[in-house]
């Protein structure tokens, strides 16, 4: 081989390993570029999703206290003396969403503390209404997003105070990290209809797919009593709350 064909030959294999390693930089940059990409859209999708759950938090609030002034304003026509305290349990329950509005997650028992101390705020209010609750399990064990139930109970409690003889009903199992729940009220179908505006259900509804739980949401009316029936599977439990 003579030395021109020799020095062909190390210019081509030259030009070989500075191709390949061309196309080999060409494809971790890509490949750069693609993880990159993915991050800063995981990152985007996270901040919406957060955005999104502030949103939903905070049409809690101003839902409550809206219903809250309504019934306090009838109270202080009817009977002005009890203002004062209602007044000061009211300010209690607002406390309670406050607070919980700055946390992910709240213990299953001190929401369902929140949930009572808000029936019998109404219970008070109206003393015809019949609460009647059954609860299985530990409620100590398990987290789950705060006010989560609030809107169920606002339209039990809503709904069966145009009744005659209200009544709510409610039920509870707790078992490892799944929970089975079901609410029942009477109701008036007529009125039903012209006084409910579905705010409460609809933002449930997309808080539990914002929380990307596993769960089985149904309601439906059965001879003048409304029932919601919804169960949860895949919620935190304390150790996996602290270890986080």
């Amino acid at each position: 081989m003579n030395w021109c064909s020799r020095l062909n030959g190390v210019e081509e294999s030259t030009l070989i390993s500075t191709m390949a390693a061309a196309i080999s930089g060409s494809g971790i940059y890509a490949l750069h570029l693609y993880v990159l990409k993915s991050l800063m859209q995981g990152r985007k999708e996270l901040v919406n999703t957060q955005l999104e759950l502030a949103l939903l938090k905070e049409q809690l609030n101003p839902h409550f206290l809206l219903n809250a002034m309504n019934n306090l304003y009838g109270e202080a026509l009817s009977f002005p003396d009890n203002v004062a305290e209602r007044i000061l349990n009211l300010s209690k329950l607002l406390r309670y969403q406050v607070e919980t509005s700055k946390k992910d997650l709240v213990i299953l028992s001190e929401e369902f503390n929140f949930i009572k101390q808000y029936l019998d705020y109404y219970k008070f209010r109206n003393e015809r209404l019949i609460v009647t609750q059954s609860i299985f399990g530990n409620m100590e064990d398990i987290y789950l997003p705060p006010l989560l139930f609030m809107s169920l109970f606002e339209n039990a409690v809503k709904f069966s105070s145009e009744t005659d003889d209200p009544l709510i009903e409610f039920e509870m199992t707790v078992k490892d990290n799944s929970l089975c729940f079901m609410l029942r009220n009477n109701y008036i179908e007529k009125q039903a209809l012209n006084s409910g505006t579905g705010v409460g259900l609809s933002n449930l509804k997309r808080r539990l797919k914002v929380y990307d739980y596993h769960y089985d949401f149904t309601y439906y009316a059965e001879n003048d009593v409304f029932v919601v029936k919804l169960n949860l599977w895949g919620l935190c439990k304390s150790f996996e709350v602290i270890n986080n």
